[in-house]
């Protein structure tokens, strides 16, 4: 089968989305391309077998998507892994980017596809709506198989509470930033629990007087990402909201991959991934997040059962285990 990926970005939603489950499907004998810029000729000419259009929504994209499929020469592909026609105002950037006109192309070339992945049932529910004639593949997010080998780095003798994340949890973040900060500046914790703050820096929310804190910004590849985070414990907040009930629990997978134990908002994907079997401690309030995190803090043998029993669940969660879906969800 040739396989061509319109990657939407080069960064985690094309890396997991599109080149991780690419370069297995390749291992597999597919003859695999990828480009963020343009169709290739052959392509065009229907010479590929199936084209994987990532969120395509631009103006000019759109054009040529609509005439690929016109043309009907090739299975069209059209993947998303978040609801991006009800983006949280927060998310100033991207709330500015999709605005009606390209909320309108977006839906206009979901409708075209022969074939719709998506990460959840959510995103399921509204592709259906979209465009019923579809063949709809929910493909979770999965994770490189590497991660349950790799032991993560140790920077210093603190105990570690990290959250990674881009710029668009600004809300998310504040679920946590408060008893986040009295955590941290709690005399038992003073010179011995440091936050770090890996994408975006948010370590102003919560730094004081005696709370440590530490960033580190974007690795430029994700695997790099993953070999550098060194969390004893990770965080993952999560404001409720429609477009956050639609995400994916990829967070928790790559640290539980990773043998990292962590605490995750009861809301959306990480409520769901809980009560699904996921080891990892749930906060529904500030009292929570309080609670769990001391005692994360303060037991490094629970830490280290929870890192093992995280790390045993996701690896049913590697894209070798899962590679498959990907190939049925194109050849069906």
């Amino acid at each position: 089968m040739k396989i061509f990926y319109w990657l939407g970005d080069y960064a985690g939603c094309g890396y997991y989305r599109c080149l991780l489950p690419g370069a297995e499907l390749a291992k597999r004998g597919h003859d695999v391309m990828a480009d963020g810029r343009v169709v290739p000729d052959d392509a065009r000419r229907g010479e590929c077998d199936v084209i994987v259009g990532q969120r395509i929504c631009l103006e000019g994209a759109s054009a040529t998507w609509q005439k690929l499929a016109r043309a009907g020469h090739t299975k069209l592909v059209f993947e998303t892994d978040d609801l991006l026609t009800d983006v949280d105002p927060s998310n100033r950037h991207a709330a500015q980017f999709y605005d009606a006109e390209t909320v309108r192309r977006y839906r206009e070339n979901m409708a075209v596809a022969d074939v719709i992945t998506v990460t959840t049932d959510r995103l399921a529910e509204q592709a259906r709506e979209i465009n019923p004639t579809a063949a709809i593949h929910v493909l979770p997010n999965q994770v490189p198989g590497w991660l349950l080998e790799h032991e993560h780095p140790v920077v210093n003798d603190l105990v570690t509470v990290g959250w990674r994340g881009g710029l668009s949890h600004n809300r998310d973040f504040g679920e946590l930033a408060k008893p986040l900060r009295q955590f941290l500046q709690h005399p038992r914790n003073r010179n011995r629990v440091e936050l770090h703050c890996m994408g975006a820096n948010y370590t102003a929310r919560v730094a004081g007087n005696h709370g440590r804190t530490r960033w580190t910004g974007w690795h430029q590849a994700v695997g790099d990402f993953l070999r550098a985070v060194d969390f004893d414990v990770a965080v993952i907040p999560l404001r409720p909201s429609p477009f956050n009930d639609a995400k994916s629990d990829l967070a928790l997978v790559e640290m539980s991959a990773l043998g990292i134990p962590a605490i995750v908002s009861a809301a959306g994907p990480y409520g769901r991934s809980a009560a699904g079997g996921a080891p990892c401690q749930l906060a529904a309030t500030a009292k929570d997040w309080t609670a769990a995190l001391a005692d994360l803090a303060a037991d490094t043998e629970a830490r280290v059962q929870l890192g093992k029993q995280a790390r045993e669940w996701a690896s049913g969660r590697t894209i070798e285990a899962n590679v498959h879906r990907w190939e049925a969800a194109y050849t069906a």
